[in-house]
């Protein structure tokens, strides 16, 4: 199974970037987008069911919709 995708989506009139990378052992994903030098972690909480973005650098998008772009991208979905 490949657990990479980088895909593209236009924020605010710009095209971004999103280089994801799924990982395994913790079921996040390691996110970087473009200009971007750090990544951050996109994680699902299964007990309440909601999406959150973790890390020092910061999505320009919400969680949400980011979380609706990768299961798009990697074709699964929660």
């Amino acid at each position: 199974m490949d657990f990479n995708r980088k895909f593209e989506h236009v924020v605010d009139g710009k095209q971004v970037i999103f280089d994801v990378t799924y990982n395994p052992q913790t079921h996040f994903f390691h996110v970087r987008e473009t200009d971007d030098s750090e990544e951050y972690l996109l994680k699902f909480d299964m007990a309440s069911r909601t999406w959150s973005i973790d890390g020092t650098s910061h999505s320009k998008i919400s969680a949400d919709e980011l979380a609706a772009l990768v299961q798009k991208n990697f074709g699964h979905f929660v």
